[in-house]
């Protein structure tokens, strides 16, 4: 009998988009809204109680830190363990009222539309081991009191284009690069034809090695992509957990003859492929509870007098959402004239 009466409506759950970016930071994003439309099938005539659209959002995390006792004379450091969690969005849009006055739908398709507003001060979305932020549209039917609600639950992501001032977003994409001169060695230029990239970009990766020793032998060389998450308590921005985590790598190895190659060709290049999901690489962010970055780590095996030696450079870039890319780089340009 209960299954026949859940046979008589089914529900489904459409958005437009489960992607929102706001422009801007927190304290200066204008909202964004979030379209979708709820699907009813009604087979038999049916009573319904209620059709809501509930959008919900929370923050939490859980750690063990290292914690220093006030108040003690003596050393008293000890691991505690940290844990929060805080609801960062919570709205319900009612499409169907059916408990004051009484509402009966007749067999069909029925189709309701709706906009939910998103105030542009959310945290972005972050999945990480230790903590998260995460986001969820669901639509719940209530056809009688006696029955569970039929519902269906979408997760959303929430993603920022930061300012890197009052005006400006993140500073104009282009070249990518740093120098270091490793005493009486060699020099290493770094480069990437991009300072920003997202989910599905290869990184290609050129360095540029200069041999100030000549009788240097270059063995190896290597990139690692690497992200940084850092969680801070809601209480105490200085109790935190850092956690690091590769993206993607590449290395390339060289044969006894390798001091000629590099002298040959001084600029080397690697790939460095990003995953395809979001869940995977995290977008770089900077709020009270969460903040993400990244750096392509580069690394030197080289041979000095019969002895092996690893020398390193970093640099930094910024992993940004897609529209980043589909939106904003698409925007007329305007330069002010005095």
């Amino acid at each position: 009998m209960l299954s026949e009466l859940f046979s008589q409506v089914t529900l489904d759950l459409v958005l437009q988009s489960d992607t929102v970016v706001f422009h801007g930071n927190e304290d200066s994003a204008s909202p964004k809204s979030l379209s979708g439309k709820v699907l009813l099938k009604v087979l038999k005539r049916t009573k319904i109680s209620s059709l809501k659209v509930i959008s919900k959002g929370k923050t939490e995390f859980s750690f063990i830190g290292l914690s220093t006792t006030l108040y003690s004379t003596v050393d008293m450091d000890r691991d505690i363990y940290n844990s929060g969690k805080l609801q960062v969005l919570n709205k319900t849009e009612i499409l169907l009222n059916g408990k004051k006055n009484q509402k009966y739908l007749e067999p069909g398709t029925y189709e309701y539309s709706f906009i939910i507003t998103l105030p542009g001060d959310l945290p972005e979305s972050v999945y990480s081991t230790h903590g998260s932020t995460e986001y969820s549209v669901k639509a719940a039917l209530e056809t009688s009191s006696y029955l569970p609600r039929i519902t269906k639950k979408i997760p959303i992501y929430l993603g920022r284009i930061p300012y890197s001032g009052t005006r400006t977003l993140i500073s104009a994409d282009g070249p990518n690069e740093i120098k270091k001169e490793f005493a009486e060695k060699l020099s290493v230029k770094l480069s990437t034809s991009s300072k920003c990239y997202s989910e599905n970009q290869t990184i290609d990766l050129v360095a540029d090695i200069s041999l100030i020793d000549q009788n240097i032998k270059i063995l190896s060389i290597g990139a690692r992509m690497n992200e940084k998450t850092t969680i801070k308590t809601f209480a105490n921005p200085d109790i935190k957990k850092s956690i690091v985590k590769l993206i993607s790598s590449s290395r390339r190895c060289f044969g006894t003859d390798s001091k000629s190659k590099v002298l040959d060709s001084p600029k080397l290049s690697l790939e460095l492929r990003l995953p395809q999901a979001y869940k995977d690489m995290q977008h770089d962010i900077e709020n009270k509870t969460f903040s993400v970055s990244h750096q392509v780590h580069f690394d030197i095996n080289i041979e000095v007098d019969g002895t092996n030696q690893n020398l390193a450079v970093n640099l930094p870039v910024l992993v940004v959402p897609n529209e980043y890319f589909s939106e904003m780089l698409s925007l007329p340009k305007y330069s002010s004239k005095l």
